[in-house]
């Protein structure tokens, strides 16, 4: 079911019930990494193209809807302008580009290449989105630190290293609705932005960081009381109120993104 969200922040959560938000967050992980291989490993257009179909097929089990998505990755317009900009102007390879009977001063190859890439980087953002779009930070920490276990044995403290990236994810939406606060309180007492010198700028902009930060400080401070008056000791174990456990979708998941790796590997 489509979700009336527009307004997200980037790496959100949108609750749901579709197949990618039931399986086992461990399973979400790997299938990421498996999908970032597979996309980088193709080096033609035509590759790329492949593999937009299955980042397609993910946008539609996500069940997020349209409007999200559009939303969502027109945040990196400039970042992919940018890319196929500095691809055309250093890749020099191939033949220049004619059109009506004009050369152009960028060649076929480097406009061949730039689409590559920018297909490429829509691909990553999108199975990323997909990621945390379907799983909540708490699920995701949990598959991160289940899946890193094997470190434990080298001394590598997983659980805290797992609970400061949760933390850190908690913390995106929340500095995000702090900055609109101050800007919207900014605005009320007058102060018009994007106006006057590049002086007058740089003040509106220290107007702004300085009660976010002072407000984050205070999360920050918040956050660590609370957590003390709950019993939290780094280092000890924790308990667990939904243990995570695979299903049977996890393992027709695993099984699916196991042959394309396999296919990828052969073809």
């Amino acid at each position: 079911m489509s979700k009336l969200i527009t307004d997200i922040a980037i790496g959100g959560y949108l609750p749901g019930d579709s197949i990618l938000h039931r399986l086992d967050p461990r399973t979400k992980i790997l299938g990421l990494i498996v999908m970032l291989i597979i996309v980088f490993s193709y080096r033609s257009s035509a590759g790329a193209i492949a593999i937009a179909f299955g980042t397609a097929i993910v946008v539609c089990l996500c069940e997020a809807g349209r409007k999200i998505w559009v939303s969502e990755l027109g945040r990196f317009k400039w970042m992919l302008v940018l890319a196929a900009g500095l691809n055309l102007l250093f890749d020099q390879g191939g033949q220049p580009l004619r059109v009506a009977g004009l050369e152009l001063p960028v060649t076929f190859e480097a406009v061949k290449s730039s689409f590559t890439i920018c297909l490429q980087l829509i691909e990553v953002i999108t199975l990323s989105m997909a990621l945390t779009f379907t799983t909540t930070p708490t699920e995701l920490t949990k598959g991160f630190e289940r899946l890193a276990r094997p470190l434990g044995y080298l001394k590598v403290q997983v659980n805290e290293f797992s609970l400061v990236m949760l933390l850190a994810m908690r913390f995106v939406p929340l500095l995000q609705q702090e900055l609109r606060d101050v800007i919207d309180a900014q605005k009320a007492r007058g102060v018009e932005f994007g106006q006057g010198t590049l002086i007058d700028r740089a003040r509106e902009l220290v107007a702004i960081l300085t009660p976010v930060l002072l407000g984050t400080i205070r999360r920050a401070d918040l956050l660590a009381v609370a957590m003390s008056a709950r019993g939290f000791r780094p280092g000890e174990p924790r308990s667990e109120y939904k243990p995570l456990a695979f299903k049977r979708s996890d393992a027709l998941a695993a099984g699916f993104l196991g042959g394309l790796l396999v296919c990828r590997m052969f073809c």
